[in-house]
């Protein structure tokens, strides 16, 4: 025995770097069907499955899907916020899913490479890097970098610093004209970035590098791999910071933006120095910012009052920036508080959730939003144990398992696709 276990070490220390660092993601199980989900789950309360508020700030959003379900060019733009519930994008998947198929696919949407950032991402593509690179995310206290569009970055000082994204599935048609956006520091101390096709070599034209933060670059093949390349021009340039990605066609459609931050709360955003003119840049119709777990679960001497100010200082600085989309809150889920005891822990349903889910329907309604209650749809206070008795949550009841994660993305979709069945039935009726 004690042979083969030095053998397998050996196996793991000779594997290539490259082969190691992989972005690990969510097993994905595919979910029930929405039908089903009452007989399988009886706990949940699916009566309350809607999407609530001022339903007439949504109208803009679903009348540009109805143009484009009727044929018109144009593109809808979803943005998805949310802490670790989105970061693994399973939650987002089955919106994801319905819109590109029903609309069309206007693209994939933000990316990072988050394996570089020792943290963990979605399925569909993973990265790699053979030279170092330091990183942040805005859900730190002490942020040693600035953060932007995904919430996280990537910081080199190395002239030759680079990393790869391989992806697991073809992103976009092969008549589709695509482009990659790369969000970075464009400041003269600060590195400009090339992208060339990883297996093959060819070097993509820039598209258009005028706008703050940003280079767009024309992708003129489907590539398996890309590499992003940190490119110094010259001798004023000292460091290469990188923001996240996003793939985008000009099919017509729906482009949904995953930004997912673990551990990140409504002030994490506001925090974050670049994070809502980048949000501007993306032209959002509609964001869905799933947030309020962590103000629930880790913040110590919790206030409602400060939590509303913290989200009405985000709402205030997103506004600013010129950004008018409609919006859609989603309460927490009714997670759970350990306490440990004689070297062992019991869990009790967290009193915070019912809080901070309160004051979030409140916001919404005070405020002409709309809100998904999932703390009432999932169970409410004493949910996540009949959950965790379905093996659909971990072991803290706090996250839930990737087809948990599916099952919420379920319920999100049909409570968004009932809605715009509505304003459908009304403008019909008119």
């Amino acid at each position: 025995m004690k042979y083969i276990l030095q053998f397998l070490l050996m196996i793991i220390l000779h594997m290539p770097s490259r082969l190691m660092a992989q972005d690990t993601v969510v097993i994905q199980e595919r979910p029930p069907q929405y039908d089903s989900l009452k007989l399988l789950y009886p706990f949940l309360n699916l009566p309350e499955n809607r999407i609530k508020g001022d339903t007439a700030s949504l109208n803009g959003f679903y009348r540009k899907l109805d143009r484009i379900e009727h044929g018109s060019r144009e593109q809808a733009v979803v943005v998805h916020i949310g802490d670790s519930h989105v970061q693994p994008g399973v939650f987002s998947l089955p919106l994801r899913e319905w819109m590109q198929l029903t609309f069309g696919n206007a693209g994939r949407g933000v990316m990072f490479p988050y394996r570089l950032a020792k943290s963990n991402g979605p399925a569909g593509y993973v990265s790699r890097a053979d030279t170092p690179w330091i990183y942040g995310r805005n859900a730190t206290e002490k942020r040693p970098l600035p953060t932007g569009i995904a919430g996280f970055t990537l910081k080199s000082a190395s002239p030759s610093a680079s990393f790869s994204i391989e992806f697991k599935a073809i992103q976009y048609d092969p008549q589709d004209t695509a482009s990659l956006v790369i969000f970075h520091e464009n400041r003269d101390s600060c590195f400009s970035f090339s992208v060339m096709n990883d297996l093959t070599g060819l070097v993509y034209p820039v598209l258009d590098s005028s706008m703050a933060y940003q280079t767009t670059y024309l992708l003129t093949d489907q590539p398996q791999s890309i590499r992003v390349r940190a490119a110094k021009t010259n001798e004023t340039q000292k460091w290469a910071i990188f923001y996240g990605m996003s793939i985008e066609t000009r099919r017509p459609g729906v482009i949904l933006h995953t930004i997912g931050v673990n551990g990140a709360m409504y002030t994490s955003y506001l925090e974050s120095e670049h994070f809502t003119e980048q949000l501007a840049s993306l032209h959002p119709d509609l964001l869905i910012i799933s947030l309020g777990t962590n103000e629930a679960f880790g913040v110590k001497g919790y206030s409602s009052d400060t939590f509303r100010m913290g989200m009405d200082s985000l709402f205030m600085k997103i506004r600013q920036s010129g950004n008018s989309s409609a919006i859609i809150l989603t309460t927490p889920p009714g997670i759970y508080k350990g306490t440990r005891k004689k070297r062992r822990t019991s869990y009790k349903p967290n009193p915070v959730a019912a809080t901070v889910s309160d004051v979030i329907k409140q916001y919404a309604t005070s405020n002409g939003m709309d809100y998904w209650d999932w703390y009432t749809i999932m169970g409410g206070r004493e949910g996540m144990a009949k959950w965790k008795a379905k093996k659909l949550t971990d072991r803290r009841y706090i996250h839930f398992s990737g087809k948990g994660y599916g099952i919420q993305g379920v319920l999100l979709r049909e409570a968004l696709r009932e809605s715009y069945d509505g304003y459908k039935k009304v403008k019909k009726d008119r």
